[in-house]
């Protein structure tokens, strides 16, 4: 189990590269993505960015068409609200309690208010190129 920030499924959906090799694992069922829906709703957001519009437009995608991929391929789990975790970003506190509460063994992330912690609850925050040169070294060949 692990939780995937928005950038990583951002990235993994609309561009080749590590992230995209990561959401291949996760379709294969060798990593199971937890989330919660306000993570889902931030990453509906997010694909509607003006600026990733040109790109979703070349692969002929809508942002809903990605949104329902994430949503068909996590587990999902519902997280209280509590003291703030990441003082420089607090909207990044819901991806640790999604790992605190699906007993997560990674955050993977490409957000360094998330990177810079390294980890919470005992539960490493680690770059995809990290997580994959750890649980998967064979994908970085």
């Amino acid at each position: 189990r692990v939780v995937l920030d928005t950038n990583v499924w951002v990235s993994g959906q609309l561009w080749r590269g590590l992230p995209w090799k990561l959401l291949r694992l996760v379709e294969g069922g060798a990593v199971e993505p937890c989330m919660t829906a306000e993570m889902l709703d931030e990453l509906g957001e997010v694909l509607n960015y003006e600026r990733l519009q040109p790109r979703l437009r070349e692969l002929g995608l809508q942002p809903v068409d990605l949104v329902s991929y994430a949503f068909d391929l996590a587990t999902f789990f519902e997280v209280s609200p509590g003291p703030v975790i990441v003082t420089d970003d607090p909207d990044d506190d819901v991806f640790l309690r999604c790992a605190e509460i699906a007993n997560a063994v990674y955050v993977v992330s490409g957000d360094r208010h998330l990177i810079k912690l390294k980890r919470h609850a005992s539960i490493p925050i680690v770059t995809v190129h990290e997580f994959l040169a750890t649980e998967f070294p064979s994908e970085l060949n």
